[in-house]
């Protein structure tokens, strides 16, 4: 499962990767530089990167961050209880964003299972009814062949009415018939193009 985990987001762990050593070098050089201002945004894009696609590791990658970011502070930056403050405040920022945005991310996931099960329990309803539609219909088919079998017996002119009531029945099952086999061109494209009703 682990090794599904890295393979799946690999494209993911490298730009989290990337961007976070951008922003680490961007943090260094500015803070040598005496440039407070604008570094701090550079964290915000890999943890972005890492809420959005890694919702259940985001807090970790975010702490992470943060402990960097506020290292570096500490180590290349002019140390003053207001840029303390201000860095701080950075730091529950970044773990925020992380943790706000994960949660939306997570739901999104879910909604999107749901709605696949939804999509698979309805196809498969689908499936019984067509299936049970296609019993039935043999079943009114097969009465009505013995209907007009048992008309030889009367009269020419109940023999002939209920024999046009039988066609007209059986040109109703044919109409449906004909519905079915377009519906089974349906499912087969629903299970070709989206892979509904494969096990």
């Amino acid at each position: 499962m682990h090794r599904n985990f890295i393979h799946e987001n690999i494209i993911w762990i490298y730009l989290i990767i990337v961007t976070s050593l951008i922003a680490i070098l961007v943090a260094v050089f500015s803070l040598s530089h005496g440039i407070n201002d604008i570094f701090p945004y550079f964290f915000l894009v890999p943890v972005l990167l890492a809420a959005y696609a890694l919702p259940q590791r985001v807090i970790m990658v975010t702490i992470t961050l943060g402990g960097v970011y506020f290292v570096l502070v500490c180590v290349f930056g002019t140390l003053s209880a207001a840029m303390i403050a201000v860095h701080t405040a950075w730091f529950f920022i970044f773990v925020s964003l992380g943790i706000v945005i994960s949660y939306y991310a997570e739901r999104s996931i879910i909604r999107k299972k749901q709605v696949e099960q939804l999509k698979m329990n309805a196809f498969q309803q689908i499936e019984q009814n067509l299936e049970q539609f296609a019993i039935l219909n043999d079943q009114i088919r097969n009465p009505l062949q013995a209907i007009l079998l048992d008309t030889a017996m009367v009269d020419e002119k109940t023999k002939s009415l209920v024999s046009e009531q039988v066609k007209i029945i059986e040109k109703i099952l044919d109409k449906l018939d004909e519905g079915q086999l377009e519906s089974e061109n349906v499912r087969k494209f629903l299970r070709d193009h989206y892979g509904l009703g494969k096990k």
